[in-house]
């Protein structure tokens, strides 16, 4: 008959060594276990990212179209921009905006782009029905200005030949939330989104 021997505290010889083995594995597996958490975290704050940009760019490209030639048509785009981009996602992380004519096939025309930038320092004063607002952008290309955008069926000369389809492109910094990003490389990613759509026929 084989004796097995108690420790001092009453526990089965065996006992620690099976706790001593189960805080090893555990101490191995911890690591993985974090890692893989923190990733998922930060996947959830891109993917946020991704789809409020994405948003953004198809409902401004919608706003673009209705406003078409009105004098507040950027600022309106603008403007719906600021309002969709929000958290956790943030607007003060846009970059820039860009506004240009298309093809039919939403491939942007050369050269022909009105690009607004994100300013911590300057604001455009809007007023669309009767509502006053500020947009902290400045613009600093105006080649596709809200005069020259088509929207007659018959055409606007110039290569207008018919309704306009204007592209909306926002450029949007998404700085990591996590640890994980140092693993990645770099402090962030630069997204770009876009939206095309065709004006709306006003004659």
């Amino acid at each position: 008959m084989r004796l097995r021997v108690r420790g001092r505290h009453g526990h089965l010889g065996g006992k620690p060594r099976e706790r001593g083995q189960s805080l090893v594995e555990f101490a191995l597996v911890f690591p993985l276990f974090w890692v893989v958490l923190v990733a998922l975290i930060e996947f959830a704050f891109v993917f946020n990212a991704v789809l409020s940009v994405s948003f953004a760019s198809r409902n401004a490209a919608v706003i673009a179209a209705e406003a078409s030639n009105s004098s507040t048509a950027d600022c309106s785009i603008l403007k719906s921009i600021e309002n969709d981009v929000n958290a956790p996602a943030s607007a003060e992380q846009i970059q820039k905006v860009d506004i240009y004519w298309t093809d039919s096939n939403g491939v942007a025309q050369s050269g022909v782009i009105t690009t607004y930038t994100r300013s911590t320092s300057s604001s455009i004063s809007c007023t669309v029905s009767g509502s006053t607002y500020n947009v902290p952008y400045v613009r600093t290309t105006n080649n596709y200005p809200y005069s020259l955008r088509c929207s007659t069926r018959n055409g606007c000369g110039g290569g207008h030949t018919g309704l306009d389809t204007i592209g909306v492109k926002i450029t949007y910094f998404y700085p990591f939330h996590t640890p994980y990003g140092a693993v990645l490389g770099g402090t962030g990613w630069t997204l770009s989104r876009s939206g095309e759509m065709r004006v709306e026929p006003f004659q």
